[in-house]
């Protein structure tokens, strides 16, 4: 018999190993220049990595944004930041926050260009607050690229309720009044792409 829900330790934001953020099945399926075309990055754009990890698409966006670019890189383990930082050799136009992409942080509403939400929300239990803040982050006609493994993927059948369904997207997508554009449809990876309208 199942304890009742009240009894059940609360969910928290799930920690990723360091392998399981960077290696051969990722580099395979969703490598960072093919994700990141995605999103038609241009030079001197601000774009926030939320859930930056181990930093495995920052070589990429640093080259995308050019000189005068900037990028947010947050993550919530301090282990996975500390190796996204020396991936990219403390390169000033990144901004490293410790924290969680549901909280806010500070930065001014409308201040980013682009954000991804790249194999993090899965991680985490408080998605609705997740993509408020990706909306208020964004300018109007910005972006976001949201990818998370498909639930038939054999690595979340034993996973708790922190998997994204079908339905549950569809309650994500459905809070703000987002444009969702097309998105290749990955075996492993599913992926969306949203634009904030110009007008909202």
């Amino acid at each position: 018999m199942s304890p009742p829900n009240d009894l059940l330790p609360p969910l928290v934001d799930k920690r990723c190993r360091a392998g399981t953020l960077d290696n051969g099945v990722r580099r395979r399926f969703a490598p960072a220049a093919r994700e990141l075309d995605l999103l038609d990055i241009r030079e001197g754009q601000s774009v926030a990595d939320l859930g930056t990890g181990v930093g495995f698409l920052l070589p990429e966006l640093l080259r995308r944004v050019g000189p005068s670019g900037h990028i947010i890189a947050l993550d919530p383990d301090e282990r996975n930041l500390a190796r996204a930082r020396a991936r990219v050799n403390g390169d000033a136009r990144v901004k490293f926050v410790l924290g969680s992409a549901s909280e806010g942080h500070g930065f001014p509403p409308g201040s980013q260009d682009r954000v991804l939400l790249s194999l993090v929300l899965c991680c985490l239990v408080d998605k609705q607050g997740t993509m408020a803040q990706v909306w208020d982050l964004l300018r109007p006609g910005g972006l976001v690229l949201a990818s998370y493994p498909r639930i038939g993927a054999p690595w979340r059948r034993k996973s708790r309720s922190l998997r994204v369904s079908p339905e549950r997207w569809g309650e994500l997508r459905s809070q703000r009044p987002w444009e969702e554009l097309p998105a290749p449809r990955g075996r492993i990876v599913t992926r969306h792409l949203l634009r904030k309208p110009s007008k909202t």
